[in-house]
């Protein structure tokens, strides 16, 4: 039988969202997380993008954060993100049907649920 740690199956929501740079990136991630949204958010920096906007390929370098969350608060935290990212158009990615290991999961259940 496997371990607790070792047993997938219980769901996780993920939200890929990109960043002018690493202080936007780490203030949007502090208040998400200080609303109890995320349970998680990893930043990853020198991350260049290339994109179509107005009508021509753009190139910039970028930050990307991945935030942790679960199911019940998935569209609390993509509506903050929006409502406080300050890009015209930020990209907002939700990546659904991922499966964690039970601990990891339950952690982010806890973590996510107002006090």
């Amino acid at each position: 039988m496997p371990s607790e740690a070792g047993s997938f199956g219980n769901a996780v929501v993920e939200y890929h969202v990109t960043f002018g740079n690493a202080g936007q990136a780490r203030t949007l991630a502090r208040a998400v997380l200080e609303a109890r949204l995320a349970a998680c958010a990893n930043i990853f920096a020198g991350v260049r993008s290339l994109y179509w906007w107005q009508g021509e390929i753009a190139e910039e370098n970028e930050v990307s954060v991945l935030f942790k969350t679960s199911t019940a608060r998935a569209e609390a935290l993509a509506t903050f993100i929006a409502e406080r990212h300050p890009y015209d158009t930020p990209a907002i990615i939700r990546h659904d049907g991922g499966s964690a290991n039970a601990a990891f999961a339950r952690w982010i259940e806890e973590e996510t649920t107002p006090s």
